[in-house]
């Protein structure tokens, strides 16, 4: 039985175009929002890499089975710039800029474009599947957009007209206002002028999906076939953020740390204290803890 819950953090899954084409929305305005307020201050440029990314992974993830992941990592021109995203099939989503894009001076951060950012020679890496069974492929970004190069990427690595279409509408004073991206990919046999013709529909209609994530599983058929010919609904699955740090995680990253420096702590009478990057929690590790450790 369908739902009637707004589909907010949940990919909507449906095929189009006679079963041609599975197309896949998200609204996931909640989910980004988490993920940005868990980082430090950002700026729109930094906002824009790391929604568009975790848009793309979050409707990637809607493509794997059983314990399959998704890793993307964006290398800009300059290798020192980099974001990072990844997903596995339950829905669990994360992302982070590296530490040179959230250090990057505000004066250079403010006065550079996505365009010219990613440059020439960005590059995209994605290792899709299980731990026993992984593929890696690498592409570059001729379109230096992220999304078109993203699509680029399942032309190239996967032989699959793919297109990926973002909205993020943001705001200097309150940050992300929505977030919403659909995924579209011809099956088999599939005519391949129908990407162009959903490249077009989503580009020209973006008020259309910024609204999509208000309906409900009930009506999300009739809504969608006023965009798109012969609609069937599939399934909905969720997704949301998971960072899956723990403080045993960082235990074992301390124990590379020179035993001079513990050391020096525990004759200090004081903590050590680590910080996770992707999601900002920090552990502390007290006296009895660091003695343990040597």
């Amino acid at each position: 039985m369908k739902g009637n819950l707004p589909m907010q953090n949940v990919i909507v899954k449906t095929l189009i175009f006679d079963k041609q084409v599975r197309l896949f929305f998200v609204d996931n305005t909640k989910l980004i929002n988490t993920i940005f307020n868990l980082n430090k201050e950002m700026n729109k440029l930094q906002m824009l890499l790391l929604g568009k990314t975790i848009s793309a992974v979050s409707l990637m993830s809607g493509t794997l089975k059983g314990d399959q992941r998704v890793s993307l990592q964006i290398t800009m021109s300059d290798p020192k710039y980099k974001v990072f995203a990844d997903a596995d099939a339950r829905g669990n989503v994360r992302g982070y800029l590296n530490e040179g894009l959230q250090n990057a001076s505000p004066e250079f951060i403010s006065n550079v474009s996505l365009n010219q950012l990613i440059g020439e020679k960005g590059s995209i890496r994605v290792i899709k599947g299980s731990a026993m069974n992984q593929f890696t492929g690498i592409t570059d970004m001729p379109y230096q957009n992220i999304v078109d190069d993203i699509s680029h990427y399942f032309i190239q690595s996967e032989q699959t007209q793919t297109f990926i279409g973002t909205n993020l509408g943001l705001n200097h004073e309150e940050g992300l206002l929505f977030s919403n991206a659909i995924f579209a990919q011809l099956l088999p046999g599939a005519s391949l002028h129908l990407i162009d013709e959903i490249k077009h529909t989503f580009h020209t209609n973006r008020g259309f999906f910024n609204n999509l994530g208000k309906y409900n599983e009930n009506n999300i058929e009739e809504k969608l076939s006023e965009l798109f010919k012969d609609v069937k609904f599939m399934e909905c699955s969720p997704i949301q953020f998971f960072c899956g740090c723990s403080k045993e995680m960082f235990c074992g990253m301390l124990y590379a740390i020179n035993k001079y420096e513990i050391k020096q702590a525990i004759s200090k009478k004081e903590s050590i204290e680590t910080g996770c990057q992707i999601c900002g929690r920090t552990y502390s590790f007290n006296q009895s803890e660091l003695q343990a450790l040597l």
